[in-house]
């Protein structure tokens, strides 16, 4: 099964997403930054991720309400809503908030490198892509990009880091098993933009859920602790799924996990810059075998020939 196709010509397709990719990737890379600037107010996780998706998913909906664009509460919508919620909004984005205490914007970052490789071998299994010899030496390079960076070798910043790093990978494989979710998935008719908005809600659900079974809920109104960060954030995020969804259309989702390149590169510039954080050369060495690894994914056929 394969997405609905966009009303958009082959010609100016590639253009098109060529700048969303770049534009969500760098909306995506924002959060990084943001999120650590949040955590310092004192803003606690979950409130922090429910605060995010739901504001973002009240702006989807409203969207697409304008836009016409209906959210019928099927079961299969509700299924749909439900499950991308979980792996493209909840798990991602509650793992991230955890981790980034220890291991800082950009480190965090860098796993986003990862969707690529991890979709393609998705993609693969459930049939919807097929692999080749450019992309195989791809995904072999992206695992050795990710050992180098949690290696015996001291990449880490600490080697008590470690069991911080392998929780962080939880967000490239929840982002991956999304993005090849929605593409199978993806209920007949459903809209780009009331697709987002559910997908962000049923995000909420989840969150909520957690904020209700580790009684969280009575720290709900630290949110006030940083309000217009928590503005800041739902906006860029209801723009971001905006886009994301768009491009899923337009692109797919292989080429659509390329986001994960832009966003690194934002999270390890601003980590740097912003706040001072220090990599050794085999984070920047792992990071750049994985990009490596994820160009030959992606233009694997393209060699190949």
């Amino acid at each position: 099964m394969t997405l609905p196709s966009a009303t958009v010509p082959p010609a100016s397709r590639g253009a098109e997403s060529l700048a969303l990719l770049l534009l969500v990737g760098g909306l995506i890379g924002v959060i990084f930054p943001v999120t650590k600037i949040a955590q310092a107010a004192g803003v606690p996780p979950l409130p922090w991720a429910f605060s995010m998706m739901l504001g973002a998913g009240v702006i989807l909906a409203g969207m697409a309400r304008v836009k016409r664009q209906p959210m019928p509460l099927t079961g299969r919508n509700l299924r749909y809503f439900a499950v991308s919620g979980l792996l493209s909004m909840a798990l991602p984005n509650v793992v991230l908030f955890f981790v980034m205490p220890w291991l800082g914007a950009g480190l965090s970052a860098v796993v986003y490198t990862l969707p690529p490789i991890l979709t393609l071998l998705m993609a693969v299994a459930v049939r919807i892509e097929k692999p080749d010899r450019g992309r195989v030496a791809g995904i072999l390079l992206g695992f050795v990009g990710a050992l180098m960076i949690v290696g015996p070798r001291g990449s880490l910043p600490s080697p008590d880091l470690a069991g911080w790093m392998a929780l962080a990978f939880v967000m490239p494989a929840a982002v991956a098993a999304g993005n090849v979710y929605r593409t199978v998935a993806w209920p007949p008719g459903g809209q780009p933009v009331a697709l987002a908005a559910g997908t962000m809600l049923g995000g909420a659900g989840w969150v909520l859920l957690a904020l209700l079974a580790t009684g969280a809920v009575a720290d709900l109104p630290a949110l006030g602790l940083a309000p217009w960060l928590v503005l800041l954030q739902i906006a860029v995020t209801a723009l971001t799924y905006v886009l994301y969804f768009r491009l899923q259309v337009v692109a797919g989702p292989v080429y659509l996990s390329q986001i994960g390149y832009v966003a690194t590169s934002v999270g390890l510039g601003t980590g740097t810059l912003l706040f001072g954080e220090r990599y050794s050369p085999w984070v920047w060495g792992g990071a750049a075998v994985i990009v490596l690894g994820v160009l030959l994914v992606s233009f694997g056929r393209r060699f190949a020939r």
